[in-house]
């Protein structure tokens, strides 16, 4: 629903200053949205792939070299562009993902569940990324099922049934100070 994929059933709310019942279009110039399941074309080059997610974005030819070279140095993909991206590992298939998704520089980011089937170090490596992007002023979403990935957040959002249960920083969580019971297990020490 933030992301302008499904229209909302009931409620009301704004992305990036947009409504997201009538300004769904300009929200999806805003944000960037990274699936879970990889989503780009395996039969494609690394930087076949950057140049058609960038156009779509509307990036200028000029714009989007620049981008394409930004992104490349900070996710280590500058040796790779000629790799048709099916023969990439996981792990740097995730990476290109998170390419696509922030070659037009978007002011919030949507990860759904970004390391899913990674290996610890790519996993590792992945956070060190979201955390880069996170200090440059990106606003990042991140669904996750690891509690150890959610305590790289500033803040938590813990859903039941499709409802807010608690929202707070790790710490707070882990003190109980607003997790509901159920919740008070993940975060023994």
């Amino acid at each position: 629903m933030l992301c302008g994929l499904l229209e909302p059933t009931s409620g009301s709310g704004q992305v990036a200053g947009f409504d997201i019942m009538k300004e769904t279009y300009k929200i999806r110039w805003k944000i960037g949205y990274m699936s879970q399941k990889f989503s780009l074309y395996s039969d494609m080059t690394v930087l076949d792939n950057m140049k058609l997610y960038g156009s779509l974005y509307g990036l200028s030819k000029g714009k989007l070299t620049q981008r394409i070279e930004a992104m490349s140095k900070l996710l280590e993909l500058s040796d790779l562009q000629k790799r048709t991206t099916g023969s990439l590992p996981w792990g740097w298939q995730q990476r290109l993902s998170l390419a696509c998704a922030t070659l037009h520089e978007p002011l919030i980011l949507f990860l759904d569940e970004p390391t899913g089937s990674v290996d610890p170090v790519s996993r590792r490596n992945f956070w060190d990324l979201i955390q880069v992007l996170s200090a440059q002023g990106t606003t990042i979403f991140v669904t996750t099922h690891h509690m150890d990935e959610a305590e790289f957040c500033h803040r938590i959002s813990i859903m039941i049934s499709g409802k807010i249960a608690a929202i707070d920083s790790p710490r707070a969580l882990k003190n109980g100070s607003d997790a509901p019971r159920s919740m008070k297990r993940f975060w023994r020490l």
